[in-house]
């Protein structure tokens, strides 16, 4: 059941229309069984493993609560408990990674898995008790808006929700806003990522066929094909929830107008990147210990997030890249650069590694890397490259558009003008229209793309 598909409408609207008609003693039940029901549809696989690993961490959360609260304040007992814990969660993360056993190459474990170990840790801080609940629990873990590709839940914003919502009343004004907030990332998805994706694959897939000109263009591209695709994916993920009455974390806050690689990191993948942060970094010592070990500690950081997203040379140096980037950000900090000119900065070097992020293999990004330099050859761009590629002007009009698009509403929500809220406020007549332009077009495009299956999230293979 892909997120993009028209089958995962139907599935939401009947899962709010039975989740507000049922007794709200059942309401967690009726989430946990149709969460359930979403994961079973992936794969069976997929529900073996969510559940055996939901299981597995409800245990340990107890035990490690009673170890904690109740065996006063046994240190060795507790961490020898939450190290357990870790290591069977995390084996088949682990398994998934190396793709040794192919039960673990299932949705979404890469990030209930994270989930689960920030659960652990907070008990074994002393920062939240363990639930009790293995009904609420399990739907926190399953929650099915965010089990595929996160946002990575903490047990203080989702757990305590879950707790509190049973009592959910209908809301006309909250269940429009999370359908018109599904209706954007829809249109980020479809209208905008989908049709950069065959530009940016033709290129990266025979990188050695174009200039670096052409190849530094398809990784520009590819920087918002991304961002429209996750940001999408988030959109539709925050309004399924907001529609079951329930507010999941940000994910993204205009990362392309950030001023340093440090503050593109509290705005991109929010909620992996403060994982990381509470989860790896604090606990290496961040910057308590002076600053050489500050910068181990980052590059210790980052290197985990490429190994994350997956166990492969090109993802270790795309998250090497930022841990230089970040420790070279703590030399020239506090130096006063004209802001667009450190945005402009910020852009080129999140590109550069994104050619690690994107690209086949680490041969392969060393490879673009260097024709980018010693094959520049802008009058490439002026060719019959475009047609070769399939693209017409009428393509590069469009794509460019779709890129001021992304960058005037980031730059309105950067002013703190949320779109939603400019609608909502103006006649009816007028919101209407761009309510169903924005339909008319999405159908448009999947008119034309008819036959063809909906494309997945690119970071559902994270």
């Amino acid at each position: 059941m892909i997120f993009s598909s028209a089958f995962f409408i139907v599935f939401l609207l009947l899962v709010m229309s039975v989740y507000y008609i049922v007794p709200t003693k059942l309401r967690h039940v009726w989430l946990l069984l149709t969460s359930y029901v979403f994961c079973f549809m992936y794969d069976v696989n997929a529900l073996i493993v969510l559940v055996g690993s939901t299981l597995v961490s409800y245990l340990f959360g107890l035990i490690l609560d009673r170890i904690k609260w109740e065996g006063k304040g046994n240190k060795a007992g507790s961490r020898i408990c939450f190290w357990l814990g870790v290591i069977c969660c995390i084996t088949p993360l682990l398994l998934a990674k190396t793709g040794k056993f192919s039960l673990f190459a299932v949705v979404g474990v890469s990030f209930y898995t994270l989930q689960e170990i920030g659960y652990l840790s907070d008990i074994c801080q002393g920062k939240s008790r363990a639930e009790k609940s293995l009904l609420i629990y399990a739907l926190f873990i399953a929650f099915f808006p965010k089990l595929v590709s996160g946002p990575i839940e903490r047990s203080g914003n989702l757990l305590k929700q879950i707790k509190e919502a049973s009592g959910t009343v209908f809301e006309y004004d909250r269940v429009k806003s999370g359908f018109i907030l599904m209706l954007w990332g829809y249109f980020q998805k479809s209208v905008i990522a989908d049709s950069f994706s065959g530009y940016v694959s033709k290129v990266y897939d025979q990188w050695e066929a174009y200039s670096g000109a052409v190849i530094i263009l398809a990784t520009v591209v590819f920087a918002f094909q991304l961002y429209a695709d996750f940001a999408g994916y988030t959109n539709i993920v925050l309004g399924a929830a907001q529609v079951l009455g329930y507010q999941l974390q940000e994910n993204f806050l205009q990362p392309y107008l950030a001023v340093s690689i440090r503050d593109f990191w509290r705005r991109w993948h929010i909620s992996l990147s403060t994982w990381l942060r509470d989860y790896i970094y604090i606990p290496l010592g961040g910057n308590r210990r002076g600053k050489l070990c500050k910068y181990i500690n980052l590059m210790i950081t980052f290197v985990v997030s490429g190994l994350w997203h997956g166990i492969s040379f090109n993802y270790v140096a795309w998250g090497m890249l930022h841990g230089v980037y970040q420790v070279i950000g703590e030399f020239v900090r506090g130096r006063k650069l004209p802001l667009l000119l450190r945005r402009a900065g910020v852009f080129v070097l999140v590109n550069i590694a994104w050619v690690f992020f994107r690209a086949g293999s680490l041969k392969a990004a060393m490879g673009m890397l260097l024709r980018c330099v010693f094959h520049f050859s802008p009058g490439a761009l002026a060719g019959d490259v475009f047609s070769s590629l399939g693209l017409g002007m009428i393509n590069i009009v469009f794509g460019g558009a779709c890129i001021v698009l992304l960058l005037l509403v980031d730059a309105l929500h950067e002013r703190q003008i949320h779109v939603r809220v400019l609608l909502a406020q103006r006649p009816i007549v007028l919101r209407w229209l761009c309510y169903m332009g924005m339909v008319l077009l999405l159908a448009f495009v999947e008119i034309r793309r008819c036959g063809i299956a909906a494309s997945n999230f690119i970071y559902s293979q994270f």
